[in-house]
């Protein structure tokens, strides 16, 4: 592919030069006007690029702090499912001594 495009650039050149002598004044305008669209089009492609690798570095570095947000997150998340099972066993705990208190005071009350 590059090949090619040597072969062409190297063939366009050439005709510029043959022909080139023969060149009346406004086919050197023509050729600078050429030149100054060329560029103009060159540095709007630059801009576009360098607007989209900018958006792409902003956008990796929102998805860098998003997935460490979500780290934290997750983290929170497994501290919170662990409190409620440990809280859940508390309280299974306590309504076992609950339960086990009240039947003795039942009991105590159904001797008297």
């Amino acid at each position: 592919m590059s090949l090619l495009r040597t072969h062409q650039s190297i063939c366009i050149i050439s005709l510029v030069c043959i022909f080139s002598h023969l060149a009346e004044a406004k086919d050197i305008s023509t050729l600078q006007t050429a030149l100054t669209l060329a560029r103009e089009d060159m540095e709007k492609a630059k801009d576009k690029h360098e607007a989209n690798a900018q958006a792409v570095t902003q956008q990796q570095r929102i998805v860098t702090e998003r997935k460490k947000q979500l780290a934290d997150e997750s983290r929170q998340l497994d501290k919170m499912q662990k409190d409620t099972k440990r809280a859940f066993e508390q309280y299974l705990e306590a309504k076992q001594k609950y339960e086990k208190t009240q039947s003795i005071l039942n009991a105590a009350w159904g001797k008297k």
